[in-house]
């Protein structure tokens, strides 16, 4: 009948799934309320979230993440601890989504994510990531979420009783090796192997042949890229059977001028002969896009001035390109160039104490 529902009578405790639904109304706009209104939802939730079901704790993580607004201290205090209680029994959706909040509140002043609430995140990216539970979006928005956070990998731990346990007694120095004899060596610290990280690799590995797209594959590398680290054999094998399959698609694009860079950047080349020439030829066709991503450095004004000399434009990023290019594509490096080959006078001579002014001087003192 288009009547308005009557407001809760003063008192009444608000349901925890109608703050969850304003959440996702104002997320789904991409809209920040006004301060009355956002007063009181940051009210309403700090006073709920502690009853609210996993995956509308799920729901108010994302919006927050999507307008980009940290509520008031208490009411994230809280949000977090429900996190904390939550995460297990999250819904694969309900877990990227949070992480991913994480990562967009950077930018509204998140300084790091509470420890508890996060450990348990990260076992329930674990166990999603296991049972390939993650859409392949939410999967890449993980990775990228752990990159801007950035993440702190695991460290290793110190054995029990170790360190700072109190009424634990000192062990008796060692006595010193016996003159003449070498002092035995400690024994090396196990890795520290990373099992979410591990989790979500083998994740992508799965997909990235037949099913990731050229933008989350492009994400991905860049993910890589960014952090330094190298992807297993497996996921770089699985990497480049994606980069086969949306290359002829991408021919010529920035997208996969981008790309060759990302595997420059990891000291690798694209196992297929195909894959390369098309990157080669991406990065050559497109030369303003490599100013994005590191390969060129002109200036602004540069750029600006050689809109109108295309030739002109292009010839720089070719050239800064060439080295890594032949690389790339596993050519020979270039025979260098005779002397004063580039030269238009065909009578010059070296300059005074090149190599070769002396026998100049004297064939012509002869």
């Amino acid at each position: 009948s288009g009547r308005e529902l009557a407001a809760p009578p003063p008192g009444a405790m608000v349901l925890p799934e109608a703050v969850a639904r304003r959440f996702w109304a104002y997320g789904t706009l991409g809209k920040t309320p006004d301060e009355d209104k956002w007063t009181k939802l940051d009210k309403d939730v700090r006073e709920v979230a502690l009853n609210m079901s996993p995956d509308d704790i799920g729901t108010c993580m994302w919006a927050l993440g999507t307008i980009r607004k940290m509520p008031t201290n208490g009411t994230w205090t809280v949000l977090e601890i429900a996190v904390e209680d939550t995460a297990s029994e999250m819904s694969a959706k309900s877990v990227a989504v949070s992480v991913w909040a994480y990562a967009r509140l950077v930018e509204a002043g998140l300084q790091k994510p509470d420890a508890d609430a996060w450990r348990e995140l990260e076992s329930a990216v674990e166990k999603h990531a296991l049972a390939g539970a993650f859409a392949n979006e939410d999967l890449v928005n993980i990775l990228h979420a752990f990159v801007t956070l950035p993440r702190e990998p695991p460290k290793a731990q110190a054995a029990e009783g170790e360190e700072g346990e109190e009424g634990a007694e000192e062990p008796p120095p060692a006595d010193p090796p016996a003159e003449g004899e070498e002092g035995a060596e400690p024994p090396e610290p196990e890795p520290v192997v990373d099992d979410v990280w591990n989790a979500l690799e083998a994740a992508v590995a799965r997909v990235a042949p037949d099913s990731l797209t050229a933008t989350e594959l492009a994400t991905t590398l860049w993910i890589y890229s960014t952090m330094r680290k190298q992807p297993d054999e497996t996921t770089w094998e699985a990497l480049d059977a994606g980069m086969e399959r949306v290359a002829p698609a991408l021919k010529g694009t920035q997208q996969l001028a981008q790309m060759a860079w990302f595997y420059h950047s990891l000291d690798r080349r694209p196992s297929r002969d195909k894959t390369r020439w098309l990157m080669h030829n991406a990065v050559l066709l497109q030369p303003t896009g490599l100013q994005r991503v590191g390969v060129t450095r002109e200036s602004n004004k540069e750029r600006a001035a050689s809109r109108m000399q295309k030739r002109e434009a292009s010839a720089p990023a070719s050239i800064d390109a060439q080295g890594w290019l032949k690389w790339a594509m596993n050519e020979p490096e270039p025979v260098p160039p005779a002397k004063h080959a580039l030269t238009f006078d065909p009578d010059a001579k070296p300059d005074e104490g090149e190599e070769g002014a002396d026998a100049d001087g004297d064939a012509a003192a002869e």
